[in-house]
C-alpha cells in the first residue's frame, strides 16, 4: 500500500505524536471516576427510536458534538473497554453472552461472504470493484442481521441501528475504509450498550472476541478487495486503516514483564506474541503492507516505541483518538446521530431513553 499521503501528513511533524502523548487534552473530557452503567430501557414503554442521521453540516458543529451525549457516551465507552482489556490476551476466557455469541456470529456470516465475491480482475491495482457486491449484500442483509442480533422485544431499534451497521465496514462508492468506519462499529456497540443489551461483564468479551474479530475481517476485507485509507492525508499516522488496537492494544500489555514498546522492532516478538496482543498484530500489519524501514514508513508509530512504559503509551493513544477523531470534522461529518446517540447537550434529558 502506497505511504506517499500519509508520509506527507507525519513529515511536517515528525514527532507530533511524542507532545500528544506528554500533553492534556479538553476534548470530550470525562472524569476518572467509573460511571454507571445505563439502566435498563423497556422497549414497550418506549417506541421513538428513529433512523439516524448526519448532522455536523460544517467545522462550527464541532463544538456542539464535543459538548453531546454522544461525545460523552463514546469516549466512557472506550474507556470502560479499554480497562477491561488490561493484561489480557486475546485468548483468555471470558464470559460470552448470547447476544455477544450472535455478534460474533454475524461477523462470521459477513466473512463468509467474502468467498462468495472473488476479486475481479481488473488493472486498477487498489479499490477492487467485487467489493461493491460484497457491500451491497450487507445493505440488502443488514436488517435481518440487527433483527437477529437483538432481544425480540427490541424489534423497535432495528431502524435505528441498521444504518451503523451499514456504515462500519467502508464505503462502496469510495471502496475506501479508514477510522471513521471503525467508529461507526464501535458506535454501534455503544448502541447496544445504551440500550443495557450488553453490560460491564459483557466488556472483555467484547474487546478480546468481538473487536479483535471485526479488525481480523476488515483487514480480510481490505487485502482482498485492495481498499483505499478513507481520507486524503492518513489521519493517524500510526495505520492507514484503524486506531483502536492500537489503544486497546497498549492497554493489554500494561505491566507486561517481556514486551516492551521498543519490542515492536524485534521480529520474534512480533511473531510469537502477535496472536495474543492487538497492538503487536496491528504493527505486524503495518509491517505487511508497507514495505520499508518502520522509521520511514510508520513515522509516529516508530516514535511510540521509544516511550518508556505502555501506561503513557495508553494514556497518550486516548488523548490522541480525542484529539484526532472525535476533534475532526472530516472524520466526525460522518457520523450518525439518532434518539440513543443525540447531539443533545450532555447532562440533558433524552426524551426518547431512559439512560
Amino acid at each position: 500500500v502506497s505511504v506517499s499521503r500519509q508520509c506527507g501528513e507525519t513529515a511536517r511533524g515528525g514527532h507530533a505524536i511524542l507532545l500528544i502523548l506528554l500533553s492534556a487534552s479538553s476534548c470530550c473530557s470525562t472524569p476518572s471516576a467509573e460511571v454507571a452503567p445505563p439502566a435498563m430501557m423497556d422497549p414497550r414503554q418506549d417506541k421513538g427510536f428513529i433512523a439516524p442521521e448526519r448532522l455536523l453540516r460544517t467545522v462550527n458543529d464541532m463544538p456542539k458534538f464535543l459538548a453531546s451525549r454522544a461525545c460523552k457516551s463514546l469516549v466512557e465507552f472506550i474507556r470502560a473497554i479499554n480497562t477491561a482489556s488490561q493484561g489480557a490476551k486475546l485468548s483468555d476466557e471470558c464470559i460470552v453472552s448470547p447476544l455477544v455469541q450472535r455478534l460474533l456470529d454475524t461477523l462470521n456470516t459477513m466473512e463468509g461472504w467474502c468467498e462468495e465475491y472473488p476479486p475481479s480482475q481488473q488493472q486498477m491495482r487498489y479499490g477492487n470493484v467485487a467489493f461493491r457486491e460484497w457491500h451491497n449484500r450487507l445493505l440488502s442483509s443488514a436488517t435481518d442481521l440487527v433483527r437477529m442480533i437483538l432481544p425480540e422485544e427490541y424489534e423497535e431499534a432495528v431502524v435505528e441501528l441498521v444504518p451503523y451497521l451499514c456504515e462500519s465496514f467502508g464505503n462502496a462508492t469510495r471502496i475506501d475504509y479508514g477510522t471513521g468506519h471503525e467508529n461507526t462499529f464501535v458506535a454501534f456497540l455503544v448502541c447496544l450498550s445504551e440500550l443495557g443489551l450488553v453490560t460491564k461483564d459483557d466488556h472483555k468479551a467484547l474487546a478480546m472476541r468481538v473487536f479483535a474479530k471485526y479488525i481480523i475481517l476488515m483487514r480480510k476485507i481490505q487485502m482482498r478487495y485492495r481498499l483505499e485509507p478513507a481520507g486524503s492525508q492518513g489521519v493517524w499516522g500510526l495505520d492507514d486503516y484503524c486506531f483502536l488496537p492500537f489503544y486497546w492494544g497498549a492497554s493489554q500489555l500494561l505491566h507486561h514483564e517481556i514486551i516492551k514498546p521498543s519490542s515492536i522492532h524485534v521480529n520474534q516478538v512480533l511473531q510469537t506474541f502477535g496472536d495474543e496482543y492487538m497492538y503487536l498484530s496491528s504493527v505486524q500489519f503495518v509491517k505487511q503492507v508497507k514495505k520499508g524501514n518502520l522509521g520511514e514508513t510508520s513515522p509516529m508509530l516508530n516514535d511510540i516505541s521509544a516511550v518508556l512504559s505502555w501506561e503513557k503509551i495508553n494514556t497518550g493513544l486516548l488523548k490522541m483518538y480525542k484529539a484526532e477523531c472525535l476533534g475532526k470534522f472530516q472524520i466526525m461529518q460522518h457520523f450518525l446521530f439518532g434518539s440513543i446517540l443525540t447531539l443533545e447537550e450532555n447532562g440533558g434529558d433524552s426524551s426518547h431513553h431512559n439512560r
